[in-house]
């Protein structure tokens, strides 16, 4: 067993070195991309287009949304219902949205 993982290990640490996982390359802005970033930074936001942004609704977390979708569960299917549900609630808390 150890000497599997030994194997795997020196793999795992020696691909790079072997099959060209050297530095990374940094990329540099260009002339244009350089000006437009100093040209934003410069501008301030005005407070007419600060308030000119409507207020989002505040978004339902995960669980809130687990608690109400299992409340609907019921009848023969209902372990199978919350059992997705959980599913759901699970993909909900990783990505940020609930599937449909």
């Amino acid at each position: 067993m150890m000497i599997c993982v030994s194997v795997m290990l020196a793999v795992f640490l020696g691909w790079p070195l072997a099959f060209g996982g050297g530095e990374a390359t940094v990329l540099q802005p260009s002339r244009a991309e350089a000006r437009t970033v100093a040209v934003a930074a410069t501008v301030p936001a005005t407070a007419a287009a600060v308030q000119a942004t409507p207020a989002t609704p505040k978004a339902e977390s995960c669980y809130k949304r687990y608690q109400r979708e299992v409340r609907q569960c019921s009848g023969g299917a209902g372990a199978a219902c919350r059992l997705k549900q959980a599913d759901h609630w699970d993909m909900c808390e990783a990505t940020g949205f609930w599937p449909e």
